[in-house]
C-alpha cells in the first residue's frame, strides 16, 4: 500500500506491514495529489518500482487514483502493471481501462485483452481504478469512484503466479509505454473487497478507510485480516 505522501525524497513507502518500498525512478516528481502528496509523472520514463514479491491467487483488489496529462490515455498498459498476473490497462488513444489476468494461462493472450474496458468522460479529472477477481467465483469487476462500471464472468482458476516487481507507470511489454499523469494511493489487496469497502476508500482514501479505523468499525470486509495477508 503506497500512500505517495513523502513529498520528497525517491522512496515510496509501504504504509502495510509488509516492507515493499518503492522505488522512484527517472525522476517523478513530488506534487499534490488526490490526498496529499502524489506524483507526477513525465511520459518518457519516470516510474515506480515496487520490490519483487508473489502476487495474491485466490482473490485480488488493486485499486489507483490517476489524473492524466492528455485527454485520452497517451500509452497502452502502464497503470499497475504486473505483467504475468494481472495489469489496470490504460487503452491508448482512448479514455479507457481494461483488466486483463492470467488465470490458468493469461486470458488477455493472444486476443481479447481490452474485453470489459470502460472508462470515464474525462480522464484528466482525478478517478480511482479499483479492480477485483476472485477464483472461487469467477467474478471480476471494474469500479471507477467506487461503483461498479463492468463485470465479466471468467474460468474459476487462481491467478497465475509471478514473483517479479509490480511497475507503477510503466508497461515493461513495449519500449516507451510510460505513464503520463499524476498517480495517487495505490493499494493490492488478497481479497476481493465489496463495493461498500470500495466506496469507503473513494470517500475517505486508503489512510483512514483502512489503517486509520478501527477494524471493528469497518464494513463488509474484515479489514485486519486484509492487511497481513498481502
Amino acid at each position: 500500500m503506497w500512500l505517495f505522501d513523502e513529498g520528497n525524497g525517491k522512496v515510496a513507502t509501504d504504509a502495510s506491514e509488509n516492507g515493499l518500498d518503492g522505488e522512484l525512478v527517472d525522476g517523478p516528481n513530488w506534487v499534490d495529489g488526490k490526498f496529499g502528496d502524489g506524483l507526477e509523472l513525465d511520459g518518457s520514463g519516470a516510474h515506480v518500482v515496487i520490490p519483487a514479491h508473489d502476487n495474491p491467487r485466490d482473490a485480488i483488489t488493486v485499486t489507483i487514483w490517476v489524473k492524466s496529462h492528455t485527454d485520452t490515455w497517451n500509452q497502452h498498459g502502464w497503470m499497475v502493471e504486473k505483467r504475468n498476473a494481472y495489469i489496470i490497462h490504460p487503452n491508448q488513444g482512448t479514455k479507457n481501462v481494461s483488466w486483463p489476468i492470467c488465470n490458468g494461462g493469461c486470458w488477455n493472450k493472444p486476443g481479447g485483452w481490452r474485453d470489459g474496458e470502460v472508462g470515464p468522460k474525462d480522464i484528466t479529472e482525478w478517478h480511482m481504478y479499483t479492480t477485483t477477481y476472485d477464483s472461487d467465483t469467477g467474478e471480476w469487476y471494474i469500479y471507477i469512484d467506487g461503483e461498479m462500471e463492468s463485470d465479466m464472468d471468467l474460468t474459476k482458476n487462481q491467478l497465475d503466479p509471478d514473483n517479479g516487481p509490480v511497475y507503477i507507470g510503466n508497461d515493461t511489454c513495449c519500449a516507451g509505454r510510460f505513464a503520463d499523469a499524476t498517480v495517487d494511493e495505490v493499494a493490492i489487496f488478497s481479497v476481493a473487497l465489496e463495493e461498500a469497502d470500495i466506496q469507503q476508500i473513494y470517500e475517505k482514501g486508503l489512510e483512514f478507510a483502512v489503517l486509520a479505523v478501527d477494524p471493528a468499525d469497518k464494513m463488509t470486509t474484515t479489514w485486519a485480516n486484509v492487511k497481513v495477508k498481502y
